[in-house]
C-alpha cells in the first residue's frame, strides 16, 4: 500500500499540474488506455469480509498494486494498464485466495467476486476467474477487439479498424475523402464515417478538416482497441458518432518479437466483373507486406522496451467500367476535345507505404510509471481518386507524412486515488496533386475526364494535447473527473478545386454523335448543361483549441445496482476562423447590400418544411450580415444504470441516454477564409441550365466572356468561357460562401436499452435497443438562387447593384439546422475459447433517415430551395442504410495446430436515389439533384412508371414539363432514395498451422482469402445508375445498372476473389 506520508505532496503537485494547464490554455482529449478490475470478497456464508488485502500484479512486467475491501467487502482497482493480472485476497482467518488468468481490456471493468473459505493465511486456494465475457458496470453499447482477434482473423491490408464490424451497428462504407481511400471506414448511426473519434493510447488521431482517423498503425503494435458506437460514458468527447481507443504493445519481462510476410500476386485472385463485362484479361497485381516487432525487459521489472515495423508494396491496378471505357473512346474519336481523353481498360495505382512505432516503459516505483510511444507513417500513392469511370487523364499522385506521439505518467496516489497524465503530438502532411492541366469534362453516366476536380490540395495539421485523468474511489462512489486540451498551430493548407474549367454535358458522346440525335454533334447548343470555373489564392489556415472537462460518479447503490452519473463540457476556440471571416468578401458585400435597403430576401424564414409547389423566398429568409460565434455552452449530461437481476453476474440489465457533440470541422469554414485571403478564391463562376432547347435558361447563366446564353453556347464553336482574373474583390457571378450567425456545433441524443445474458461461463448474449437523433447538423442553403418563377433574377442582385459592389451568382450559406433519425436493435453473441472455438455474432436491425445526404455529414442541399429546406420528398434513407446486417466471425482450433477463421457480412440492400442530374426547377447550381417523376399512382422504382414521362423520342423531359407537371398535379417526385440496391455479401477466410520449435518459438504458415464467394458487390447509391438522363426507353437494364463498386474510392473491400499466402515467426 502506498505510503501516507508522500500523498499530500503529489495531490498538490497534481492540483498544481491541471491549474497550469486550465489557465495556460493547454488542455486534454477525452478517452484513457486502461481498464478496471472491481468486485467483493465474500466468505462461505456470503457475508462480506471486510478490510481485506487485495492486490493485482501485472503478468508481464510484475507491477504491483493494492488495497483492501471496505465496509460492504468492496474493493477497486481503476486505470489499469491494459493486459493481463493475477488477483491475490489476504484475510485474517481465512486462507489465502489467488485468481489467475484476468484479463484488463481497454475501457472495460473485469468484476471478479471472491469467495474466501476458514482456514490458514499460509494455505492457498485457487479462485475460477468466471465469465470475463460480462461486464456488470457496463452501460454503454461497446465492444473491446482483442490481440487474439487481431492476429487470427482474416484482415485486407492489415487495418485493424477493419474489425470495427465486429461491434453491433458497426459496417464498412466507402471512403468519404480522398486522404481516406486506403482506410478502413466504417460507420455508425447511418452515418459516412466522418463523426468518430480515434484515440491512440489516449491521444487524439482524428482529422480536424474532413473528420475521421488520420494516421495507421503497425498492427503488431496494436495490443487491442474498444469501440463505443453509442452511449459512452462522460470521459469521452469530439464525437457525436462513435469513440474508438487504441492502446499500443509494451515491452514484458520476457523477451518477445516476430517476423513476417503476406504476398499476393494475380494468379491468387480473380477477374472482377467489370473486367470480364469487357473481356479484359485481370489487371496487373503484385502485394508485398512485411515486417516485425521486438519487445522485451531493458531491466527486469523497471524497464522494458518495443518495436513494431511494417512496410508495403502494391502494384495495382484498376478496372475502368466497360460502358465508361467505350464513351471515353467515342468521345476521343470525336475530335471534339482538344486535348482528346486517353481510355484504358486499367488505370495503374501504385502504393508504398511504411509503419513505424517505439515504445519505452519505465517504474519510477510501485507507485508511479509512466511510458513514451512514437509512431510514425509515409506513402506515396498513384491514382487513388480515380475510380472506375474515368481515364488516363483524370489521375493525381498523393504523399503522406504522419507523426503521433505520447508521453503518459500514471500515479497511485493512494490505494483509492489514481492519477493519469498525458502530453502527445500529432503531425500530418498531406499533399494530393496532378501532373495534368486539362478541361473537365462530365457526362451523366459518372463518365469524366481531365484534370481531377480535388487538385491540387494540401492539409497540413500540427496538435499538442495535455490531458489529465483522475479516479477516486470513496465508499460506494467512484468519482472520475478529468481535463483535457487541445492546441493546433495549425490545421490548414489549401484546396484548389476545379483547377480548370469544367463542362458537364447533358447526354452520352454514343448519343450526341448520333446525327439522327443531335445533327451538330458536341457543338449542338445547349448541350453543355452546366459549367465551373475557380480562381485565386486556395490556401486557408486556423489556430485553434479545444478544451474538454468531465466529472462522472459510478455510483454503487448495491452491490447489484451501479449508477453512472456524468457532465461533459466541451468549448472550442477558433475552430470558425471568426477573425478571419471579418475580411470575407461575401460578408462585406452582404453588409453593403443591406446598407443600401434594396429588398432582398424577408428577414424572417417562415417554416423550414415546404409543402406543395408554390415557390416563396421566405424559404431562404434570414438576415444574413453577421458572423457565428463558437459553441460555450455545449454541456453533455450522460446518464447510465446497470443492475445484476440475480446478484450472480449472470443477468445484467443496463441502458442509458446522453448527449454527444460533435466538432465543425475546417472544411465548413474553409471556403470563407479562402475569401478573406488578399486575393480571393472562389467558384468565380457556376452556371447551369437545362440542356438543349431550355426556354428557361436566365440571362444569369451567361457564359462569362461572351454574350451567349448557356443553353445557346456551343462547345468547339463559340468562345471558350473566360475565368475572371483573381484580384482582392470576388468577380461578379462569383459563388458566395457565408457562415449562418447562429452556426453551431452538431450533437446527438443516444439513448439505449437493453440485456446482457450469460447462458454459461464461456459466452454472453446481449440485445439492445438504441437511438440517436442528429441535431444541427450542417446543410447548405442556397439563399442566391435563380427565381425561376419570377423572370431568372436572384433575390440580391438589385442590392449588390445598388451598392455598387460586384452581382454574385449563388451562395453557399452553412447552416446547423440539418436533422438525422436512427434506430436500431442489436443481438450479439460472444464466445471466449469453449468446445475449440472463440466467436462473435451481431445482427441489426435498424433505419437511418436524413435529408438528402449522410447523418453527420456535409452540403446535403436541398433540390429547390424556394420550396423549403426540408421538404418530404427530400427525406429518405440515408445512403448507408441497412434494414438488416448480419457480422459473424469465429476462429476454430483444430487438432495439429490447424485453425480457421472466417469473417461473413450480409447486408440487405442500400438505398438508392432516383433522379435527372438536370436542373429541372431552374434555380441553377449549388442544388441537389432533381428528383425523377412519375405519374400519379407509379411505382418509384419501376421501369415502366421511369420512363413513362418521356419525350416520345426517349429524351428525359423538359424543365418546363417538369414544372408544370408537378404543379399541376398529373405526376410526383419519386422520394430521396426511393429505391433500393443489391444485397452485400462478403466472406473473408484465414486458415493456418502453426508449428512449435521447442516450446517457445512459432511458425504460422497461413492462407488469407477475401471475397471467397466472388461476389461483384455493388450495393446501392451511386454504385448503380439511377440518374434518369441515362436511361435507356428501350433497355430497361440500364435502371439501375451496375457503374462501380459498393466502395468505389477504398481499396479495403476486395472487388473479386483475392487470395494472399503469409507466414509469421514469433517468440
Amino acid at each position: 500500500m502506498a505510503r501516507t506520508y508522500r500523498t499530500h505532496p503529489r495531490l498538490i503537485r497534481y492540483l498544481f499540474l491541471v491549474l497550469a494547464v486550465l489557465l495556460g490554455n493547454q488542455g486534454l482529449s477525452a478517452q484513457v488506455a486502461s481498464g478496471n478490475i472491481a468486485g467483493v470478497v465474500t466468505d462461505a456464508t456470503g457475508a462480506a469480509v471486510v478490510g481485506a488485502s487485495v492486490s493485482v500484479t501485472s503478468t508481464a512486467t510484475n507491477a504491483e498494486r493494492k488495497t483492501v475491501t471496505n465496509g460492504v467487502g468492496e474493493y477497486r482497482f481503476d486505470l489499469l494498464p491494459v493486459g493481463n493480472y493475477q488477483l491475490e485476497v489476504e484475510a485474517s482467518g481465512f486462507s489465502h485466495a489467488q485468481v489467475k488468468g484476468l484479463q484488463v481490456l481497454v475501457g472495460t471493468t473485469a468484476t471478479v467476486n471472491v469467495p474466501v473459505t476458514t482456514g490458514q493465511v499460509a494455505q492457498t486456494v485457487e479462485v475460477t476467474a468466471g465469465n470475463q465475457l460480462v461486464d456488470t458496470e457496463k452501460t454503454d453499447v461497446s465492444t473491446s477487439v482483442t490481440q487474439r482477434d487481431i492476429q487470427a482473423l482474416p484482415l485486407n491490408g492489415r487495418d485493424f479498424a477493419n474489425l470495427a464490424i465486429l461491434a453491433p451497428g458497426v459496417k464498412q462504407v466507402d471512403s468519404y475523402d480522398p486522404t481516406k481511400n486506403r482506410y478502413a471506414i466504417y460507420a455508425v448511426n447511418g452515418s459516412s464515417g466522418r463523426n468518430t473519434n480515434t484515440t491512440v493510447n489516449g491521444i487524439d488521431n482524428k482529422d480536424n478538416t474532413v473528420g475521421g482517423a488520420v494516421m495507421q498503425l503497425p498492427l503488431e503494435a496494436v495490443q487491442e482497441f474498444n469501440i463505443s458506437p453509442n452511449r459512452f460514458s462522460a470521459a469521452n468527447g469530439k464525437s457525436e458518432g462513435a469513440a474508438l481507443n487504441v492502446v499500443t504493445k509494451s515491452g514484458t519481462n520476457q523477451f518477445h518479437g516476430s517476423l513476417y510476410g503476406f504476398f499476393r500476386t494475380q494468379d491468387f485472385q480473380t477477374n472482377n466483373y467489370f473486367a470480364e463485362k469487357g473481356d479484359q484479361p485481370k489487371p496487373d497485381y503484385s502485394r508485398q507486406q512485411y515486417g516485425g516487432s521486438f519487445g522485451g525487459p531493458i531491466r527486469k521489472d523497471k524497464d522494458f522496451g518495443f518495436f513494431a515495423y511494417e512496410g508495403l508494396r502494391e502494384r495495382s491496378s484498376l478496372s475502368v467500367n466497360p460502358d465508361s471505357f467505350n464513351e471515353l473512346t467515342i468521345a476521343a474519336n470525336s475530335g471534339a476535345f482538344n486535348p482528346a481523353p486517353q481510355p484504358a481498360h486499367t488505370l495503374p495505382t501504385p502504393y508504398d507505404d511504411k509503419r513505424y512505432n517505439g515504445r519505452v516503459d519505465h517504474s519510477f516505483s510501485d507507485t508511479e510509471r509512466a511510458f513514451i510511444s512514437y509512431t510514425a507513417q509515409d506513402n506515396k500513392s498513384n491514382n487513388d481518386q480515380s475510380t472506375s469511370q474515368n481515364d488516363l487523364s483524370e489521375g493525381n499522385f498523393t504523399i503522406n507524412d504522419l507523426i503521433l506521439t505520447n508521453f503518459t505518467l500514471n500515479s497511485l496516489l493512494k490505494s483509492n486515488i489514481v492519477n493519469n497524465f498525458t502530453f502527445g503530438f500529432q503531425y500530418w502532411n498531406n499533399l494530393i496533386d496532378s501532373t495534368t492541366r486539362t478541361p473537365y469534362v462530365t457526362f451523366p453516366d459518372g463518365t469524366s475526364f481531365g484534370t481531377n476536380v480535388n487538385v491540387p490540395q494540401k492539409s497540413s495539421q500540427h496538435k499538442f494535447q495535455f490531458r489529465d485523468d483522475f479516479s477516486w474511489v470513496h465508499g460506494t462512489h467512484t468519482f472520475r473527473t478529468g481535463v483535457d486540451f487541445i492546441y493546433e498551430p495549425q490545421v490548414g493548407g489549401f484546396f484548389e478545386n476545379n483547377p480548370t474549367p469544367e463542362f458537364d454535358f447533358f447526354d452520352l458522346p454514343s448519343n450526341i454523335t448520333d446525327p439522327s440525335k443531335y445533327p451538330q454533334g458536341f457543338a449542338t447548343p445547349g448541350l453543355v448543361q452546366a459549367m465551373t470555373g475557380t480562381s485565386g489564392d486556395p490556401s486557408f489556415n486556423l489556430s485553434p483549441k479545444m478544451l474538454g472537462l468531465y466529472f462522472q460518479d459510478d455510483w454503487k447503490i448495491s452491490p447489484r445496482f451501479l449508477l453512472n452519473l456524468g457532465i461533459r463540457y466541451d468549448r472550442d476556440i477558433d475552430t470558425y476562423g471568426i477573425d478571419k471571416q471579418k475580411n470575407s468578401r461575401t460578408v462585406q458585400e452582404l453588409q453593403a447590400a443591406a446598407a443600401t435597403g434594396v429588398p432582398t430576401v424577408p428577414a424572417t424564414r417562415n417554416g423550414i418544411a415546404g409543402v406543395g409547389y408554390v415557390p416563396d423566398l421566405s424559404y431562404i429568409g434570414g438576415t444574413y450580415t453577421g458572423l457565428p460565434h463558437n459553441d460555450n455552452l455545449d454541456f453533455s449530461p450522460r446518464i447510465g444504470f446497470a443492475f445484476d437481476v440475480f446478484g450472480n453476474s449472470r443477468v445484467i440489465v443496463r441502458g442509458g441516454y446522453g448527449l454527444y457533440f460533435g466538432q465543425t470541422f475546417e472544411n465548413i469554414p474553409l471556403f470563407m477564409l479562402q475569401q478573406a485571403n488578399n486575393t480571393v478564391f472562389a467558384n468565380t463562376f457556376s452556371i447551369a441550365c437545362n440542356g438543349p432547347g431550355d426556354t428557361s435558361c436566365s440571362a444569369a447563366n451567361t457564359v462569362p466572356g461572351t454574350d451567349i446564353l448557356l443553353s445557346n453556347w456551343r462547345y468547339g464553336v463559340d468562345p471558350m468561357p473566360v475565368i475572371p482574373p483573381a484580384s482582392y474583390d470576388l468577380a461578379p457571378g462569383s459563388t458566395g460562401r457565408l457562415m449562418n450567425p447562429a452556426y453551431r456545433n452538431p450533437y446527438t441524443q443516444q439513448i439505449n436499452f437493453g440485456l446482457q445474458i450469460a447462458p454459461n461461463p464461456h459466452s454472453v448474449v446481449e440485445v439492445e435497443y438504441v437511438q440517436a437523433r442528429g441535431i444541427h447538423e450542417n446543410k447548405t442553403v442556397n439563399i442566391n438562387p435563380t427565381e425561376y418563377f419570377n423572370g431568372g433574377i436572384r433575390p440580391f442582385s438589385a442590392a449588390f447593384a445598388a451598392a455598387g459592389v460586384p452581382v454574385l451568382g449563388r451562395f453557399g450559406e452553412e447552416e446547423s439546422i440539418g436533422r438525422s433519425y436512427y434506430d436500431a436493435l442489436n443481438l450479439s453473441y460472444r464466445q471466449q475459447m469453449w468446445k475449440r472455438v472463440t466467436g462473435t455474432a451481431n445482427y441489426t436491425y435498424g433505419k437511418a433517415l436524413a435529408f438528402e445526404g449522410n447523418p453527420a455529414a456535409f452540403r446535403n442541399t436541398a433540390t429547390n430551395p424556394f420550396l423549403g429546406q426540408f421538404r418530404r420528398q427530400d427525406y429518405g434513407p440515408a445512403p448507408n442504410d441497412e434494414t438488416h446486417h448480419l457480422t459473424a466471425a469465429a476462429t476454430f482450433a483444430l487438432p495439429w495446430k490447424i485453425s480457421i477463421s472466417p469473417i461473413f457480412q450480409v447486408g440487405s440492400p442500400r438505398p438508392v436515389d432516383v433522379y435527372s442530374s438536370s436542373d429541372k426547377w431552374g434555380v441553377g447550381s449549388g442544388r441537389g439533384n432533381a428528383h425523377a417523376i412519375i405519374p400519379k399512382g407509379g411505382k418509384m422504382n419501376d421501369f415502366a412508371s421511369l420512363t413513362a414521362l418521356f419525350n416520345a423520342d426517349g429524351s428525359v423531359y423538359s424543365s418546363s414539363f417538369y414544372k408544370s407537371c408537378l404543379t399541376g398535379g398529373t405526376c410526383e417526385e419519386a422520394s430521396y432514395n426511393s429505391t433500393r440496391g443489391q444485397t452485400f455479401v462478403e466472406l473473408d477466410a484465414r486458415i493456418g498451422k502453426t508449428i512449435t520449435i521447442a516450446e517457445k518459438y512459432n511458425i504460422d504458415l497461413f492462407f488469407q482469402g477475401f471475397d471467397l464467394t466472388n461476389r461483384a458487390n455493388f450495393g446501392g447509391g451511386t454504385s448503380l445508375q439511377g440518374n434518369v438522363n441515362s436511361l435507356n426507353t428501350n433497355d430497361p437494364s440500364s435502371f439501375l445498372k451496375p457503374l462501380t463498386f459498393i466502395t468505389p474510392n477504398s481499396s479495403v473491400l476486395p472487388t473479386s476473389f483475392t487470395g494472399e499466402f503469409g507466414a509469421r515467426f514469433s517468440f
